[in-house]
């Protein structure tokens, strides 16, 4: 059996080639926590280091609205890594953009509309202030190298929910941002990466183009758009 797994995987990744990778990420702070969420922190030097990495090595930084058109196309000139922030915390404009704009990096930011303006918080930092405010969100929307995508309303698991209830969170999503950004959001990402079969039917319904997974590797030709694949970039 692991003979024939083997065999499946060599010509499964022959049909379907590598084009790039999708790096997920969180936080970009000057000084990392201890304990469970350090794992989502990373600080801007080893932002802008990973950036002059994968330019050395040949990449090219896409925009997610890039990667659904190289997915169209089924092929590239060069390997493409695209940069994603989950959840739509502050330091992300505070930290992140400087560097961004200076490398000139495109990337997109998955936002919860339940944290702007800190309305609702974040459990897994209790006690702490860290969505972006509607301002800060509205200027980094303003930023061409950035792309505003939807991360639901609460963050939950969506294969928890019912087919009702994740038809609010993910369809609110949508509409309160499209209503502050005055554009549409074409893009999605999982928290937590739970989905079901309902929840991709949902994305499909409500016209998004894209919508992103919390691990899986690479982007490989014929992937479903509704299920790409993400890295995790992690700082030890």
């Amino acid at each position: 059996m692991n003979i024939l797994y083997r065999i499946n995987r060599k010509l499964y990744k022959l049909l379907h080639p590598e084009l790039g990778c999708i790096l997920m990420l969180h936080r970009v702070v000057a000084q990392r926590s201890e304990g469970e969420n350090r794992e989502l922190e990373i600080t801007p030097g080893f932002l802008e280091q990973t950036i002059k990495d994968y330019k050395q090595k040949g990449f090219r930084f896409v925009s997610i609205d890039e990667v659904s058109e190289i997915l169209e196309k089924g092929k590239m000139d060069k390997p493409f890594v695209c940069l994603t922030f989950d959840d739509g915390y502050r330091d992300n404009y505070t930290n992140a953009l400087a560097i961004l704009k200076k490398e000139q990096a495109p990337f997109t930011v998955y936002v919860t509309t339940g944290f702007i303006d800190n309305k609702q918080s974040m459990w897994w930092y209790p006690n702490e202030r860290l969505g972006l405010s509607c301002d800060e969100l509205l200027n980094l929307a303003a930023e061409p190298l950035c792309t505003i995508g939807a991360h639901t309303v609460t963050h939950p698991k969506l294969e928890n929910l019912s087919i009702q209830e994740q038809r609010v969170e993910i369809k609110q999503s949508k509409q309160d941002l499209e209503r502050l950004l005055g554009h549409s959001v074409n893009h999605f990402s999982y928290p937590h990466g739970s989905y079901n079969e309902d929840t991709i039917a949902i994305i499909e319904e409500s016209g998004f183009h894209t919508a992103l997974m919390a691990w899986g590797g690479v982007v490989r030709r014929g992937d479903n758009p509704m299920l790409l694949h993400r890295t995790i970039l992690k700082q030890e």
